[in-house]
């Protein structure tokens, strides 16, 4: 299963991502699970993105694990981007309600 966080704050503005976990195997092996792909495509490249332009306030990476958090001067400007992959993570998740999980979750900031 993979669970997703997606961290906000007032307004309903995304601060970060938290994604947890794998695809189940039923939907194939390692390296073959087109979800877990999906996924994991949708995250890296927006996290690597905010990296690139020194805008992580923080990050946590390990295998099956990834959290970031956009620092908070520079959230507002990168909505369009943060929305485009909460769209994307709920689109999956909605052909997918089995192997994703998505919460919100409100911090302070």
């Amino acid at each position: 299963m993979i669970y997703c966080k997606i961290f906000k704050v007032t307004g309903g503005i995304i601060a970060g991502i938290q994604l947890e976990g794998h695809s189940p195997t039923n939907l194939g092996s390692k390296g073959e699970n087109l979800l877990c792909a999906g996924v994991s495509t949708l995250v890296q490249s927006a996290h690597s993105y905010l990296a690139s332009q020194d805008s992580l306030e923080s990050e946590t990476k390990r295998d099956g694990y990834l959290e970031f958090l956009v620092k908070e001067n520079q959230r507002v400007g990168y909505q369009s981007l943060l929305t485009m992959l909460e769209f994307g993570l709920k689109n999956l998740a909605s052909s997918h309600s089995q192997a994703i999980s998505i919460q919100e979750v409100f911090i302070k900031g």
